[in-house]
């Protein structure tokens, strides 16, 4: 499997492109913008996208297994960066990856199911702060950029071809992907306040599972997550 790329110079939103190329039956392609005006992350929260700084894609992706689809996307891209840097990355569960305290990239995978009940098509969206950028003062606490955290500006062309790459590979287990995803964990062992829908409350996180879900401890009984987010801030807010 190889990738046709669709470059746009503006594009609202990279994934929405992706999922009207998928559904008109295109498989394997991956559209690249150099901005977005409706970037989106999850829980509807739009997503910071200026232009000549990031690497924002959203690739067409084989629906073999939605699951692990976040997951195996957080390994790939902190692979690719590492490899690219020379320095270890986070992963904040499920999507974020993290550079010196950081959140650097943000992951939306997205599935789509056919008339029969199986999947139709994958898509996940990423997007990576690269070169040096000026952040709203509402990210500054929380976000940052590759260029300036290392002093390394590293070549998104490269990059995109490492990480396609890496997206491509059918050869990894999942049990290699969670085991390079859980050691890459930066909230196991850590109390985090968990946002699921409209609830909120504080736990400590134990472990992730097979399916990518996060075990938590919640007033001496452990529950099982598999969707919303948690932050590690003391302050709650992230």
């Amino acid at each position: 499997m190889s990738f046709r790329i669709e470059q746009h110079e503006v594009i609202g939103s990279t994934s929405d492109r992706a999922k009207e190329l998928a559904a008109s039956g295109e498989q394997n392609v991956c559209v690249v913008a150099d901005r977005q005006t409706g970037g989106r992350g999850r829980r509807g929260r739009s997503f910071f996208s200026p232009s000549g700084t990031g690497l924002y894609l959203s690739a067409v992706l084989p629906p073999e297994d939605l699951t692990l689809l976040t997951v195996r996307a957080a390994v790939c891209v902190a692979e690719a960066l590492e490899e690219a840097i020379g320095e270890k990355t986070e992963i904040k569960w499920v999507n974020d990856i993290l550079l010196h305290g950081k959140k650097i990239c943000g992951i939306l995978a997205e599935g789509a199911f056919g008339p029969d009940g199986n999947p139709a098509y994958a898509v996940v969206g990423i997007g990576i702060n690269v070169l040096r950028t000026e952040f709203p003062p509402e990210l500054l606490d929380v976000a940052g950029d590759v260029e300036s955290l290392t002093g390394r500006r590293i070549d998104k062309k490269i990059l995109l071809d490492r990480l396609l790459a890496k997206l491509e590979d059918k050869t990894r287990t999942s049990a290699d992907v969670l085991l390079q995803y859980r050691n890459r964990s930066m909230v196991i062992g850590k109390p985090v306040t968990v946002l699921r829908g409209t609830e909120r409350f504080r736990a400590k996180a134990l472990s992730v599972d097979d399916s990518g879900g996060l075990w938590v401890e919640r007033n001496e009984k452990t529950v099982l997550l598999s969707s919303g987010e948690v932050s590690v801030r003391p302050d709650e807010s992230e």
